[in-house]
C-alpha cells in the first residue's frame, strides 16, 4: 500500500539562532574598559570634571571652572551626577559610576536598533542588527569612555525604532520618535534633532510612507516632543541669560556653530575615509543590499537612504572633523546591512569570515606577545617599544583580568571552527573577533594604557620632587602653587590626582605650575625645580617654578 511521506523540511537559519549567545556577546562587549582605570586624555577629564562641578553652578549650564562647557551634553551631565550620587563611593568609584551612563545609552541604542530590525524584517531578525553593531569598531570608544557621543547614538536609535513602529503601534512609535528627538536635543546641539525632524517630514511626502497612521505618529510626536525640547533652553535662559545668548548665537547648531555664526566647510573626504573602518562590516553589507532594486524602493530602504544622505551631506559640510559623529550613520547602515545577510553569497561570507579570523587572530597573538614583553621582557624588541610608548609603566599583573583573557581566547578559537559558514555566522564571528581584541586590550594592557593615558604619573612625579619641608608648608597653607586659569588640563589633573590645591591667577604664590615649550626657560626671578610631561608629549612640558626674588606683595 502506497503511503504519503511528507518531505523533510530543513530548518531555516533563524531557527538555529541562540538568544543567549547574543546576550553573552553584548555583556562581554559592554564592560571592558569601564572599571579600574583613571580618566584618559583627551576627552574624559573635561567631561568628568564638568559633571563633578555640576552642583557648583546653575543646574542648566554645564560648566568647567566657572566657564560654560558647550561640548558637554546636559543630559549626560545630569545622569552622570545622578550616577555618582547613587553608586559612589560605596559601590564603585566616581569614574566607574560616570562611565555607567555611556553603558546605559549604548544598551538603549542596541535595544532600539534590535527592535527596529524586528519590526522591519520579522521575529528574530533584530538580533542580526545588534550583531552588526557589535562588530563596528567605531562604537568601542563611545560605548566605554566618558563622552557625549553615546547620547547621539541612543537618540538616533530611538528615532529609528519609532519609524519602524509607525504603521503598527501609533502611541509607542510616537513615544520613541519624539523621545529620540528630545534626547538628541539634550546633546547640547539642536542640529541633529532638527535634521531627523526634517527627515520625518520628507518621509511623509514619500508614497510608500504615506498613511494615516504615520501622519498621526508625526502629529503626536511633534506635539509632545517640542515642549520637552524647549525646556532646557528656556531653563538656561531663565537661570543665565548671557550664557543662553552665547549658546544660541555660537553653539546651538553644532557642528556648524550657532544661529548667528553658521560656518560651512568641506569635510566629506574625512568622514568617508573614516567611515571605512568605523562602520565595517556594515557598509559593505549595506551596498550588497542596495544591489537589489526592490529593496531600494521599500519603506525601510527609502528611510535608510534618505537618512544616510542627510547625515553625510551634513557631515560633509561641517567645520568640525570628529569621527565619533559617524555614529549618526550607524542605525540606517545596520538596517540596510541586515536585510540581505541570509542571502549573502557563500564566497562573500567565507571571505568575511576568513578576513576576520586572520585580522583578529594576528591582533590577539600580538597582544599576548605584547603582554609577555611589557611584563617579562620577551620578545626584547617588543619590550623596548612598550617601554618607549608607556615609560611610566611598571610590572603590574592582575590575575583576574588575566583569567578572563585566558577564557575568552579559547572560546573565540572554538567559535571560528564552525563549518558551513553563512552570512549570519560570518557576522557573529566578526563581532566575536572585535570583542576578543577589545577585551584583551582592556584586560592585559589596562595598566600599561593607564600609565600612558592618565595624568596621574606626572602629578605624582611633581609631588615627589617637593621636599618634606615644602610639602608641609603647602599642607598648612603657609605657601601656595599658582597656575594660569586658562591651563584647564593642568587644573583638572591636579584636582583629580593630587592633594595639592592650585591657585588660579595668583602671582603672589611662591610656586607656579607652568605649561611651556621644551626650548623655553624659566622667567627672570624664577627657577625651575621640576619638569615633566605625559609619554610622547614633545611640545608641551609642565614645569614647577619657584620664586628666587621676593614678590612685590611680600615686600
Amino acid at each position: 500500500m502506497l503511503t504519503y511521506t511528507p518531505p523533510v523540511t530543513r530548518a531555516s537559519a533563524s531557527d538555529y539562532t541562540r538568544p543567549w549567545l547574543l546576550l553573552l556577546l553584548v555583556f562581554v562587549w559592554l564592560w571592558p574598559g569601564v572599571f579600574h582605570r583613571d580618566l584618559w586624555t583627551p576627552g574624559e577629564p573635561y567631561l568628568f570634571s564638568t559633571i563633578e562641578q555640576w552642583h557648583l553652578n546653575s543646574w542648566a549650564l554645564p560648566s568647567l571652572f566657572g566657564e560654560p562647557n558647550w561640548s558637554a551634553s546636559p543630559l549626560y551631565v545630569w545622569l552622570g551626577a545622578a550616577a555618582q550620587y547613587a553608586f559612589s563611593p560605596h559601590i564603585m568609584d566616581q569614574y566607574e559610576a560616570t562611565r555607567l551612563v555611556s553603558v546605559l545609552f549604548m544598551l538603549l541604542g542596541f535595544l532600539c536598533i534590535g527592535g527596529a530590525g524586528r519590526q522591519f524584517f520579522g521575529r528574530k531578525q533584530g538580533r542580526t542588527a545588534v550583531l552588526i553593531l557589535l562588530g563596528c569598531p567605531g562604537l568601542l570608544v563611545p560605548g566605554h569612555f566618558i563622552n557625549s557621543v553615546s547620547v547621539l547614538f541612543a537618540g538616533a536609535a530611538m528615532c529609528c525604532y519609532g519609524f519602524s513602529l509607525a504603521n503598527r503601534r501609533v502611541m509607542m512609535a510616537s513615544l520613541m520618535l519624539g523621545g529620540g528627538w528630545v534626547i538628541l536635543s539634550l546633546s547640547g546641539s539642536l542640529f541633529w534633532s532638527w535634521l531627523l525632524m526634517l527627515l520625518s517630514l520628507v518621509m511623509a511626502c514619500v508614497p510608500v510612507w504615506r498613511s494615516r497612521r504615520f501622519y498621526l505618529v508625526l502629529l503626536i510626536s511633534w506635539l509632545w516632543a517640542w515642549p520637552l525640547m524647549l525646556m532646557w533652553p528656556l531653563a538656561l535662559h531663565q537661570t543665565n541669560a548671557a550664557a543662553f545668548n552665547q549658546w544660541w548665537q555660537y553653539y546651538a547648531l553644532y557642528p556648524f556653530g550657532g544661529l548667528r555664526s553658521i560656518h560651512f566647510d568641506f569635510s566629506l573626504g574625512y568622514y568617508l575615509k573614516n567611515l571605512i573602518w568605523f562602520a565595517f562590516p556594515a557598509w559593505p553589507l549595506a551596498i550588497w543590499t542596495l544591489t537589489n532594486r526592490h529593496h531600494r524602493h521599500s519603506a525601510w530602504g527609502i528611510l535608510s537612504l534618505w537618512w544616510l544622505a542627510f547625515t553625510l551631506i551634513a557631515l560633509g559640510a561641517a567645520v568640525e572633523q570628529l569621527q565619533n559623529l559617524l555614529v549618526m550613520c550607524l542605525p540606517p547602515l545596520a538596517i540596510l546591512s541586515m536585510a540581505q545577510l541570509d542571502r549573502l553569497r557563500r564566497g562573500a561570507s567565507a571571505f568575511l569570515n576568513w578576513f576576520g579570523i586572520m585580522a583578529f587572530g594576528f591582533l590577539a597573538l600580538f597582544l599576548w606577545l605584547g603582554f609577555a614583553a611589557m611584563n617579562y621582557g620577551w620578545p626584547a624588541r617588543l619590550a623596548e617599544r612598550a617601554m618607549y610608548f608607556s615609560p611610566y609603566y611598571h610590572y603590574n599583573v592582575n590575575y583576574f583580568p588575566l583569567i578572563v583573557a585566558c577564557v575568552l581566547t579559547p572560546l573565540w578559537l572554538r567559535a571560528i571552527t564552525r563549518q558551513h559558514i553563512r552570512g549570519r555566522q560570518a557576522v557573529t564571528n566578526w563581532a566575536a573577533g572585535v570583542i576578543l581584541v577589545w577585551s584583551l586590550l582592556l584586560t592585559l594592557f589596562l595598566p600599561w594604557l593607564d600609565a600612558a593615558k592618565s595624568a596621574r604619573p606626572v602629578v605624582e612625579q611633581m609631588q615627589a620632587a617637593l621636599t618634606p619641608a615644602q610639602q608641609q608648608a603647602l599642607r598648612e597653607g603657609k605657601d601656595c602653587i599658582g597656575v594660569n586659569a586658562r591651563e584647564t588640563s593642568i587644573r583638572i589633573a591636579w584636582q583629580q590626582y593630587s592633594w595639592l590645591t592650585l591657585q588660579p591667577d595668583q602671582p603672589q604664590c611662591h610656586y607656579q605650575l607652568m605649561e611651556r615649550h621644551p626650548a623655553e626657560a624659566a622667567a627672570a626671578g624664577w627657577e625651575e625645580i621640576w619638569s615633566g610631561a605625559r609619554p610622547r608629549e614633545k611640545h608641551n612640558i609642565i614645569g614647577l617654578w619657584v620664586r628666587t626674588t621676593p614678590s612685590r606683595e611680600s615686600r
